[in-house]
């Protein structure tokens, strides 16, 4: 019998997480675009539509998905191993660039806005000039995406600077 291509469990855990992310959008505030071609670091992209238009308001995700969440600090947070490479990138955007962690055998889409959880510690960016492949990134366990999701909208608005550096900052909004 020839040997044929084996199936593997991790193309499971991403192709449900991949799905779970893009069924968890509320579809009236959002149009879910999945990434194909050389995998860079976004795996999808979200457009945020408002008054039944597009404005190019996008959150630029990375989908991990798992079959047993890391919870830590009393299950306040979720512990995620991601590749430096990864979030040098996502820090490097304008757009908002979103970790979404999926808990597969609960359907929960978990969330972490990376550039502003740099912003908010930047001690952080010590660890993007080291040696290590990986660091561990914590979601917040309150951070779901779901129907309530102003918080999304307001991410999804955001303009960063001046990324990947110490400098990253928002934009300041001018009104004209």
């Amino acid at each position: 019998m020839p040997k044929l291509p084996k199936d593997r469990e991790q193309r499971v855990i991403g192709s449900t997480a991949r799905g779970l992310v893009h069924y968890k959008f509320p579809k009236e505030h959002w149009e879910y675009h999945e990434m194909t071609g050389v995998d860079c670091g976004i795996d999808c992209l979200v457009e945020l539509i408002e008054d039944e238009e597009y404005h190019n308001k996008k959150i630029e995700g990375q989908i991990k998905g798992t079959r047993s969440p890391t919870a830590i600090s009393n299950g306040e947070f979720f512990s995620f191993p991601m590749e430096l490479k990864t979030i040098r990138y996502g820090l490097g955007s304008s757009s908002a660039f979103v970790l979404f962690y999926v808990d597969n055998i609960n359907e929960i889409v978990y969330y972490l806005p990376i550039q502003d959880y740099f912003i908010s510690n930047p001690k952080l960016f010590d660890k993007l000039d080291t040696e290590q492949k990986t660091m561990n990134v914590h979601i917040p366990s309150d951070n779901i995406v779901s129907e309530d999701d102003y918080e999304l909208q307001q991410i999804a608005k955001s303009v960063y600077v001046e990324g990947p550096s110490r400098s990253l900052h928002k934009a300041m909004k001018i009104d004209i």
